[in-house]
C-alpha cells in the first residue's frame, strides 16, 4: 500500500561559520573530519525529519565482515554460471571506478585475481601489506601473491601450474562494461597472455561478472538494508542545516560527516545542487551560496562493507518556493509507489521503463536518464531508464536483486531541478520492499 506524502515545514538557518576543514589546498582528511566539532551553527531546535533507528545507525554497531559461509555461496554460484557459459577459469582486474566484479569474489582490494572452475583462487596485490591485510582479514583461504611490475607473468604462471594452458578464459573488464563499452584491460596483458597460451581462448566474462552478483544473498541484503538507512541521514543532515545564504560547502561537510560517522567509511556519494540536478555538483563541496526558492536535489550513498544504496528526496530551500513545488512532488512520490508496486519476478527493466515512462506523461514529463539505479560495491546495474534502453535494457527483475527506484516530476515554471524521490527497493518473490524509513514528505525549509 503506498504512504500518502505529508507536508512539513522547517524554519531556515542562517549562514554558518566558516570551518577550517581543507588542508594542503582541497585535501581533506578523514582523521581531521572525525575531529571535527559537531555543532551546527545557528540550527534552531526541531529542525529535522524523522528517522526510526536513527541512533542505532554507529560505527560500533555495524558488521564486521562478510562470512565464510557468504563467500562460500558466492564462489558456488559463480562456478554454476562459469559451467553454464562454458568457461574453465576467470581473470578479473580492478576496475578504477569501482572493483566490484573483485570485491565480490574475494572481499579483497587486489589488483588481480585468477579463479578457476576448479581449485584455490589467486589473488595478486602490487603491495605486501595489501596481501598480508587480506590474508588476516579473509574468512576463506586464496593463493596470494605480489607484483609491483609485470603482473601478466604471475597470471600466466598460475594459468599454467592450474593445467589452463589449452582452456576458455573469460576476463573481466575486457568489452562489454557499462559506461565503457570497450573495456579497460591492458593491450599489453593481452598480448602477452595470448603469447604465453596461445591455445587458449580469451573472451569477455562482462556479462557473467555483472549479472551473477544481482541476486544478492542474505547477509548482502542486510548490508544494504543498513546502506540504505545510513544513507537516508543525508537527507536529514540537509534538512538540519540547508537554507538560504548557506554556502554549499557546510552543507556537504555536514553530511558527509554525518555518513563517515554513521558506518565509519567514507560516503560512496555526496552530490548536491541547489537549482539544478544533484548530479551536475560531480560529488563534491561547490564554492556557491543555496537561495531562497531554489530546489536542492541530490545523490547520496552511505556505505557499509563497501556496498553504497542511493537515495533522494528534492526539498525546497524556503521560504519562498515555486507555486506548482508540492503538486509535482506528490505526484512523483505517487510514481515511486506505483513503481514499487509494479517491480514484480519477471518484469523486463525496458517493459518497467516504459510503464514508468507513461505514468510521468499522464500529467507532465521529466522522464529522461537514470531511473533504476544499481546499489552494491559500484555501478554494474540494473542501471537504466527510458532514454537508455542500451545499458541493461535486456534484464528481467528477479527475487533478490536490489537497486534505486529514482524518478522524477517537472516542476511547471521550473527549468531545474525537476522533483525527485529514490529509494532503495530489495525484490521478493511476491514484489518489492522499500528499504528506506523515512516519510516521502514534501520538504520547504522555512515556510
Amino acid at each position: 500500500m503506498s504512504i500518502k506524502p505529508k507536508q512539513i515545514t522547517a524554519s531556515p538557518s542562517t549562514k554558518l561559520g566558516r570551518r577550517e576543514l581543507l588542508k594542503a589546498g582541497a585535501a581533506l582528511s578523514v582523521g581531521s573530519l572525525l575531529a571535527m566539532d559537531a555543532e551546527i551553527a545557528n540550527a534552531e531546535p526541531g529542525r529535522s525529519i524523522e528517522l526510526p533507528g536513527a541512533d542505532e545507525l554507529v560505527p560500533s554497531k555495524m558488521p564486521k565482515g562478510f562470512s565464510a559461509t557468504e563467500m562460500q555461496r558466492r564462489w558456488k554460484k559463480c562456478r554454476e554460471w562459469m559451467n553454464r557459459d562454458k568457461f574453465d577459469c576467470l581473470i578479473v582486474p580492478a576496475r578504477p571506478q569501482g572493483n566490484a566484479d573483485v570485491k565480490w569474489l574475494s572481499e579483497s582490494n587486489a589488483n588481480w585475481m585468477v579463479f578457476p572452475a576448479e581449485g584455490q583462487p589467486t589473488l595478486i596485490f602490487r603491495g605486501g601489506d595489501d596481501s598480508r591485510n587480506a590474508k588476516d582479514k579473509s574468512p576463506v583461504e586464496f593463493d596470494l601473491r605480489v607484483s609491483r611490475f609485470n603482473r601478466s607473468q604471475v597470471i600466466i604462471d598460475r594459468l599454467k601450474e592450474l593445467g589452463l594452458e589449452r582452456a576458455r578464459i573469460g576476463v573481466g573488464n575486457l568489452s562489454g562494461q557499462m559506461r565503457n563499452d570497450e573495456g579497460g584491460v591492458s593491450y599489453v596483458t593481452m598480448l602477452k597472455l595470448k603469447n604465453a597460451l596461445p591455445k587458449a581462448t580469451f573472451e569477455t566474462a562482462v556479462p557473467l561478472l555483472m549479472q551473477v552478483k544481482l541476486e544478492r544473498g542474505a547477509d548482502e541484503i542486510e548490508v544494504l538494508r543498513l546502506a540504505s538507512r545510513v544513507s537516508e541521514l543525508a537527507i536529514r543532515a540537509i534538512v538540519e542545516t540547508a537554507g538560504p545564504g548557506v554556502p554549499h560547502r557546510d552543507v556537504w561537510f555536514h553530511v558527509f560527516k554525518t555518513l563517515l560517522n554513521a558506518s565509519g567509511e567514507e560516503p560512496q556519494r555526496i552530490s548536491i545542487r541547489g537549482g539544478d540536478e544533484g548530479n551536475t555538483a560531480g560529488g563534491r563541496p561547490l564554492d556557491e551560496i543555496f537561495v531562497a526558492g531554489q530546489i536542492c536535489s541530490q545523490e547520496l550513498s552511505g556505505m557499509v562493507l563497501g556496498y553504497a544504496s542511493q537515495v533522494n528526496h528534492a526539498m525546497c530551500i524556503g521560504p519562498t518556493k515555486p507555486r506548482n513545488w508540492d503538486s509535482a512532488f506528490k505526484y512523483c512520490v505517487e510514481i515511486f509507489h506505483a513503481l514499487v508496486d509494479y517491480a514484480k519476478p519477471g518484469v523486463s527493466f525496458q517493459e518497467y521503463s516504459e510503464f514508468y515512462r507513461k505514468k510521468v506523461e499522464a500529467k507532465g514529463t521529466a522522464y529522461w536518464g537514470v531511473v533504476f539505479h544499481t546499489a552494491g560495491a559500484s555501478g554494474d546495474g540494473p542501471r537504466m531508464g527510458p532514454t537508455r534502453p542500451d545499458e541493461n535494457g535486456d534484464l528481467v527483475i528477479q527475487p533478490g536483486m536490489v537497486f534505486t527506484i529514482k524518478p522524477r516530476f517537472a516542476i511547471a515554471g521550473v527549468e531545474t531541478p525537476s522533483a525527485q524521490f529514490g529509494d532503495a527497493v530489495l525484490i521478493t518473490e511476491n514484489g518489492a520492499e522499500r528499504l528506506g524509513r523515512r516519510k516521502p514528505e514534501v520538504i520547504t525549509l522555512g515556510t
